[in-house]
C-alpha cells in the first residue's frame, strides 16, 4: 500500500512539471528512418504514450499542409507531458521527415504503417520505458488496433481518438455520401463503383476515374487503399486484451459517433466517451457544417483541444498504471 502511494506521489509531482526535454530522434529501420519527437517531463517518466497520426499527409504535429494546421498532436503531447507521461510522436513513412524515394511510394501498404508503429513501440522499450500506450487518431486508431491484435509488441493500453469502427471502404462511402449527395449523385455513384473494384483487387485506370476523384483514387494509391480496406476495426478490437479508451466527437464530420459505439460493442474491455462539440481534429466546432469547420477549426492552430479531452485520457492512463 505504501509503495502505491509513493508511485502516485511521483505522478502528482510530474503533473506540475514543465518540459525538461523535447528531443528530435530518428528510429532506424530497413527502409530508412522514422523521424520523431520524444518529449519527457522534468522529473522523468517510466510510462510513454505513442501518438499515431491519421490518414493522408498528416505529420507528427497534426498538420496536413494546405493550411490544415491544427497542431492537435503537439498540443496533446504537451498536455500529457505536463501530466507526467513521456510522449513520442512521429511522421509516418513517406510523410514529413520520414522520407522515402518517390518511386517507392506506390508500393506503400497499410501493413507497412503497422510495422513502423511496432518499431516505435519497441524503440520506447529500448529507451527504458516500462510501459507503453498507443494513442491513435483516425486511421492511426486502426494502426494501433492492428498492433494490439498482432501482439508482437507489448502494450499497456490503447486510446482511440476519432477512430473508425468500420472498414475503410465503408468509411470512404460514408464520407463521400455526405459531400456529394444530392448535388453530385453521379459522382457518388462513380466513387462507389471505384471503391468496390479496388477492394476486390481490380486496378482502376486513371482514365476511368473522374477528375474530381483522381487525387483520392489515383492508381498509385490504390494498392494502399486496397490493403487498408482489409482491416475491420471491430474485428481487431475483439481480439485485443488491452484496456481501451474510445473517444468520439459529436461534431466529427469524418468519423461519426456510431463508429465508437461499434468499437465498444465489439471490445472486451473498453470505455466510450463522446464530447458533444468535438470535431475530427479534437477541437470544438460551433456547428457540423463541413466548410465552416474547415475554415474555422481545421485551419486554426490557436484553438485549444476540446475541454475534458486530456483529463479523460489522463484518467485512463492513471487507472491502468496504478
Amino acid at each position: 500500500m505504501k509503495r502505491i502511494f509513493l508511485i502516485f506521489s511521483v505522478l502528482m509531482l510530474c503533473s506540475a512539471a514543465a518540459f525538461a526535454a523535447s528531443e528530435e530522434v530518428v528510429i532506424e529501420c530497413p527502409w530508412g528512418g522514422i523521424a520523431a519527437t520524444l518529449a519527457t517531463p522534468e522529473c522523468g517518466a517510466d510510462v510513454a504514450v505513442l501518438i499515431v497520426a491519421g490518414s493522408g499527409p498528416t505529420d507528427r504535429n497534426g498538420n496536413s499542409g494546405l493550411n490544415l494546421n491544427s497542431y492537435a498532436y503537439k498540443r496533446l503531447s504537451e498536455a500529457l507531458v505536463e501530466a507526467g507521461y513521456a510522449v513520442l510522436r512521429y511522421d509516418k513513412r513517406a510523410i514529413g521527415g520520414s522520407a522515402i524515394p518517390a518511386e517507392e511510394v506506390p508500393n506503400l501498404l497499410f501493413g507497412d504503417y503497422v510495422e513502423d508503429a511496432e518499431r516505435c513501440v519497441a524503440w520506447l522499450y529500448e529507451r527504458g520505458f516500462t510501459r507503453v500506450f498507443m494513442a491513435g487518431h483516425s486511421e492511426g486508431g486502426t494502426i494501433a488496433l492492428e498492433v494490439a491484435a498482432r501482439d508482437r509488441v507489448t502494450l499497456s493500453g490503447v486510446v482511440l481518438l476519432a477512430a473508425p469502427g468500420y472498414p475503410m471502404d465503408q468509411i470512404l462511402v460514408s464520407q463521400l455520401a455526405a459531400q456529394l449527395i444530392p448535388s453530385h449523385i453521379g459522382l457518388f455513384v462513380a466513387a462507389q463503383s471505384i471503391i468496390a473494384k479496388i477492394k476486390e483487387g481490380v486496378e482502376v485506370p486513371a482514365e476511368d476515374i473522374p477528375a474530381e476523384l483522381i487525387s483520392l483514387f489515383h492508381p498509385t494509391v490504390q494498392p494502399f487503399l486496397r490493403s487498408s480496406m482489409q482491416s475491420d476495426p471491430a474485428q481487431l478490437i475483439a481480439r485485443c486484451d488491452e484496456p481501451m479508451l474510445i473517444i468520439t466527437g459529436g461534431r466529427d464530420i469524418q468519423v461519426s459517433e456510431d463508429n465508437g459505439q461499434r468499437l465498444q460493442s465489439a471490445a472486451r474491455d473498453a470505455r466510450h466517451v463522446t464530447f458533444a462539440n468535438m470535431s475530427h481534429v479534437l477541437k470544438d466546432a460551433a456547428s457540423s457544417d463541413r466548410m465552416e469547420q474547415v475554415v474555422s477549426v481545421y485551419t486554426n492552430s490557436q484553438l485549444p483541444l476540446t475541454e475534458g479531452l486530456v483529463p479523460a485520457i489522463v484518467e485512463f492512463l492513471n487507472n491502468v498504471t496504478k
